[in-house]
Order: structure tokens, then sequence, then C-alpha cells
């Protein structure tokens, strides 16, 4: 369609892997070059895309192979921005967002009528020239996701007014364009009418819910009989772009789509998972530069500046963005107390203009509402907001990194030591234990103890097999595995937990009573639990980690001293937000009301909820818990106290019920 507009002659590059290698080389060379003269890399690759495209040395062409690259690269754009946002963050400015999208929606609406009215369009075309730039792309996301300040408050409304405004703009479209024939509509053959709006509103609205609110349950489904980093990879991949197709279908544009399958996702899978880390990586490295290789290829600097009528429409429109833009972030910052660093990284992150942008222009064109010359002014709009949207926030983003809110690293989680003795029956615990060290930006130490016997060495290379296991290779995840020999097994465990300084001991367990009854989980695993310096969980992973509910930690009477309150809330509200799922707490009525003061201090926003236990704790867990969930008991001290605060409770536990359970026991 854009060829057809632009009427660009044949490119002299044609071959496949000549395309690939162009692509390739300005996605390397270009942000290298844009950096080097103080340039947001992003500006590089719009800029690359105009050198090589058909107003440039029209090496590539924007057919059908480079627009439907660039179509996945935006998708994948607005699937990341819901995939990175802090949902726990996000909730709590759901209303800021709203307004934040409201504001710079309605403004510029507004003044897009006016202007439209201006230039002699009629009030369709002026109503659809102001949704062109009511929305807006968060074109500038990378910026922000390399900077780190995505849990800035400011940024988390920014990023969620996009959606409200995306949708609004685009309902602009889909009701402009049925009234005047098109076919951007999917209701009613595309013919508007009040019966055709009101049945595309309760489509948008029933899609939204059900990608939402049933994407997270089918993913939880799904992963429970599926794991694996390629089919889980290949899940996530599916859900994104069957939900920009049903989003298509319905008259919302795919971008929409995108950005709640992201939500969803976020909602599904823990936030350091390592499969959303090999999506986005996918996303940032190829598809997203090439959509911005796109957007420099459709400009025409010569066609645009050799007419004054489209330079003023330009001209015109990219000062209506920036003002009206402008006026809503300043107007939202007053009413939130944000400050001038915050407004501005708002501003620049919203007035980028491209995705529904190009989708209403085009539109505009295709029905008759839009001359050639608001066409390419639209074009020049484009190329100088996304430019500036760059810089802007580049600059005020890098104001904001010294004060963003990060990640605390967890102590507990800095240095995390896993025995293994075949990684293929402790998957799940690899898993968990690799998410719990990206969660504290630590390091796994998966470990193998070949015994030594009558100074002989059997296994060494078994040994050497069970840790070169794919398992335990996850770019994403910083593990150093450990090959031991020493004359026992537990000791081997333990000297090495203090050699490497570990903050975290996980070990494996069966979930049943050992043959010798002084030992609580077997005798290997007792001598590490009950000798270890540092916390040690040892735990029976039935379910996937990425299936897992919830965290639901079991307090009986008189199982806890009351210094060891906090601690164990520490724990378990951790795992519960590393793995992202809600917590659950169990508990004898003695500790209620310290374990509401103190979660009120921890969760941070992190859903939980509480559930009295009765006198007959089995019967009360049997009736509160599925065998989706993850049990915790914690303990403290010795295996004598271990024994007379929660007795036999985890063996009976494991033995009634399949569901995931762990025993962490602080020294």
């Amino acid at each position: 369609m854009f060829n057809e507009i632009l009427g660009s002659p044949s490119a002299l590059l044609t071959e496949p892997a000549t395309i690939f290698l162009t692509l390739m080389a300005v996605i390397l060379i270009t942000p290298i070059l844009s950096e080097r003269a103080r340039l947001p890399g992003i500006v590089g690759l719009i800029v690359g895309g105009i050198v090589v495209g058909p107003n440039g040395f029209n090496l590539l062409s924007t057919g059908r192979t480079i627009e439907l690259l660039s179509t996945v690269g935006l998708i994948y754009l607005m699937f990341s921005a819901g995939l990175e946002i802090d949902l726990n963050q996000f909730n709590k400015v759901r209303n800021k967002s709203m307004l934040f999208g409201a504001f710079t929606f309605i403004i510029p609406e507004i003044s897009g009528l006016g202007l439209g009215r201006l230039i002699g369009l009629d009030w369709s075309g002026a109503i659809l020239l102001g949704s062109v730039y009511a929305s807006h792309t968060l074109v500038a996301f990378p910026i922000l996701s390399r900077l780190g300040i995505l849990r800035n408050e400011s940024v988390s409304v920014t990023i969620g007014a996009t959606v409200f405004t995306d949708v609004l703009a685009l309902l602009i479209l889909a009701v402009v364009a049925g009234a005047h024939g098109g076919q951007n509509t999917a209701v009613d053959g595309g013919e508007l009418s009040p019966t055709s709006l009101v049945k595309l509103v309760m489509l948008m609205t029933g899609y939204a819910f059900i990608i939402l609110f049933g994407l997270p349950r089918v993913g939880k489904l799904f992963f429970r009989h599926f794991t694996g980093r390629s089919v889980e990879f290949q899940f996530v991949l599916v859900s994104l772009f069957v939900a920009a197709f049903l989003a298509n279908l319905i008259g919302m544009h795919a971008i929409v789509g995108a950005f709640l399958a992201g939500l969803a996702i976020n909602n599904t899978l823990p936030p350091r998972s390592s499969v959303a880390g090999q999506v986005l990586f996918l996303g940032e490295s190829f598809f997203i530069p090439i959509f911005l290789i796109y957007i420099g290829m459709m400009l025409n600097p010569v066609a645009i500046i050799t007419n004054l009528q489209t330079i003023l429409i330009g001209l015109a429109l990219t000062l209506a963005v920036y003002v009206t833009k402008y006026l809503a972030a300043w107007i939202t910052s007053r009413i939130n107390g944000y400050s001038r660093d915050e407004r501005m990284t708002m501003w620049g992150l919203s007035h980028a203009q491209a995705a529904a942008t190009l989708a209403a222009v085009m539109v505009g064109v295709d029905v008759g509402l839009f001359p050639q010359t608001v066409f390419n002014g639209a074009i020049l709009m484009v190329f100088f907001t996304v430019i500036s949207s760059s810089l802007i926030t580049q600059r005020f983003g890098e104001r904001l990194r010294s004060k963003a809110i990060t990640v605390v690293a967890r102590p507990l989680f800095n240095r995390i030591l896993v025995p293994i003795a075949n990684p293929q029956n402790h998957i799940h615990l690899i898993t968990l234990a690799g998410i719990l060290a990206r969660w504290g930006k630590g390091v796994l130490y998966p470990v193998h103890i070949a015994q030594e016997v009558q100074g002989r060495v059997e296994g060494r290379e078994h040994q050497r097999q069970l840790l070169d296991d794919p398992i335990l290779k996850d770019p994403q995840t910083d593990i150093r595995p450990i090959a031991r020999v020493d004359t026992s097994v537990p000791r081997g465990i333990l000297r090495t937990a203090i050699e490497n300084d570990a903050s975290l001991i996980v070990m494996g367990w069966h979930g049943q009573a050992s043959f010798m009854r002084e030992a609580v989980f077997g005798s290997g695993q007792d001598e590490v639990m009950w000798s270890a310096e540092v916390p040690v969980v040892v735990g029976r992973l039935t379910t996937p980690i990425n299936a897992v509910e919830r965290v639901v930690l079991v307090v009986p009477p008189h199982s806890l001293e009351p210094e060891s309150v906090r601690r164990t809330l520490e724990m378990v509200t951790a795992i519960a937000q590393a793995v992202n799922v809600p917590l659950k707490i169990l508990t004898a009525g003695e500790y209620m009301g310290a374990m509401q003061d103190c979660l009120a201090r921890l969760a941070d926003g992190h859903p939980y909820d509480f559930s009295p236990l009765g006198k007959n704790v089995l019967r009360d867990v049997d009736a509160k818990v599925n065998g989706h969930d993850l049990i915790a008991v914690t303990t403290v001290g010795s295996s004598n106290r271990f024994r007379s605060s929660l007795g036999e409770l985890p063996e009976q536990i494991a033995a009634m019920r399949e569901s995931s359970i762990m025993v962490i026991r602080y020294p």
C-alpha cells in the first residue's frame, strides 16, 4: 500500500540473502554511529532506513517482506511494553494512567478538530485528524528499559495511558472508516450504525476481558502439561499473535492486542522468567529495529521539502503534537506532584507518533478524507516526533535513573547452592532456584559431589555429564557449576556452601518419611539441614513453576518464635513475588496480628490474604489448598525443635496430596 502512494522505483537489492544482510548491517552499524554522535540508537536506525530506502540509495523497497517484518516489530514493541510493566506498580497507578490517557487524548483531539477545519477538511476528516496524533507509540520504550526506570511511577502512568489512547484512537478510526465505506471494522460489513457501534464496543470489551483474564488461565493449564524452554517460548509467541489476530478481526489494531497480550503473559510468567527474556531479546535485537528502519524508509525528505503546503501542514501537526502532549503531561504532573524530570519524560515518551498514526492516516487517504498533502505532512510529523521523543526521553530518563525505584537485591538469593544428583529429576527445583537467583540478582551454584571411598573416586565422567546438562545452561542466569570430590556427600555440600559463601541451600526431597525414624528427610538431607549455617530449603516440587497458582504458607500453633515471624514472611513473600503468584497464609490466630502488620510493610502491593487455621491443621490444609499450590512450612533451629513444633506435618501433607511442598529451615 505504501509503495502505491510513494511510487518508488524498483529497489537495487532483491535477493533474500542481500536484503537480510542489508537489514542486519543497518541494525548493527547505525546505532553505534548514532551513539558516537551522542544520539539515541533509535535515531540512527531511522536515519539508516532513510539511507537504504526508496528515497535514499534505494537499496531496499517498502515491499511485502519489509512491511511484514516491520509489522511484527511494531507488535513486538507493544508486547514488550506490556510484558515489562511492573504489574503491582501498574495496579497502583491505574487510575492515574486513565487520567493521563484522558488528557493526552482529549486535548490533541480537540486541537486536531480545529486544525482540520482550518485546512479545509470536513467534520469526519477533522475528527480523524485529531485521532491521528491523539494516540502515541512507545518508540522510546527500549531507552526506558535500558535505563532501568520502568518502575518509576510517571513512566508506569505513561505506559498505561498508551492502551487508553490507542484504543480510543482506533475506535474513532473504526467509526469513521465504517461511516465512509471503509473496511476497518469487523461489524456489519464496514457500514456504521448505532447497532454496529454498540456491537464493536462490546466486542472490544469482551476481547480485553478474554485476553487479560482468560490467557493467564490458559497459560497455567498449558504449563502444567508441557515444559521446556522451546515449547514455553513457542507458546508465548503463539499467544502474542493470536491476540494480535483477534484484535484485527474485531476491528481493533493489532498493537492493542499485543499490549494486552503482554500484560496477560506478564501475569502468567515469573518476572525474571528466562522464557520472557528470550522473547524480549528476539524482539529488541531484530524485529523492533526493523520497525524503526521501516519508519525511515517511508520518509521522503525531498517530496516534503519541495511542497510548501506539505511543509506547513507537517509543521502545524508537529507543533500541535508538541503543545497538546506537553499540556497533558503538565496537567497530570501538577495533579500527581511529579518533578520536572518526570514531566519531561512523560512528554518525551508520549508525543512519538508512529503506529496508530500511520494506520489512521492511511485509512484517511483510502476513504478520501485526507489529501496527499496531509499524508506527507503526517509523515513529516512522524519523523520529527520519533526523533525528538528519543532525544528527550534519553536526556530526562537519565536524570531519573539515579532516582529510579530499583529492585532491591535479596541477600537470601545472592548465592544459591543447589546439590544435584540428576538434573532431570530436579528440573522444577532448579527452575525455582534460577528464578530466585535472577530475582535477587545473584548467582546459582549447581554442585555435584563425587564420593571418595578408600582412596578411589568413581563417577567423575558422570559428574561432568551432569554439570554439562542443558538445563544448567540458561543465558539469563549467572550459573556456575561446581564439581567436587569428598568423602561424604553431605559434608561436601556443607564445605562447598562455606567456600562459596552461599546464602541459601536448595535441596530436593521425595516427600516421604525416612526409613530411619530419627531422620526427618533422609540421612543426607538431615545432615545438611541441621548443620548448615545458612537457610536451607528442602522441597518436593510436583508442579512446573510456571503453572504454580499460589504460594501457601502454613503456620500451625506454636510453630514459630515471635522473632522468626518476619524472617519467615520475608522468605515466602520474596518467593511469591519472584514466581509472580499470590501469597496465601494459613495461620494460627496467635500469629495473625503480627503477620498482618509485617506484610503491610513487606508486600509492596503484592496480593496476599489470610485464612485462620483450626485445631485440625491437616483438614484445613486439605480444604483450602489446591493441587497446583506451592505449600511452605518453616522451622528454626534443631531437628528436635522441628519435631516439637511441626511434628510429622510435612510428611503428612506430602502423603495427603500431590501438591508441591517445601520446608524452610533457618539456622
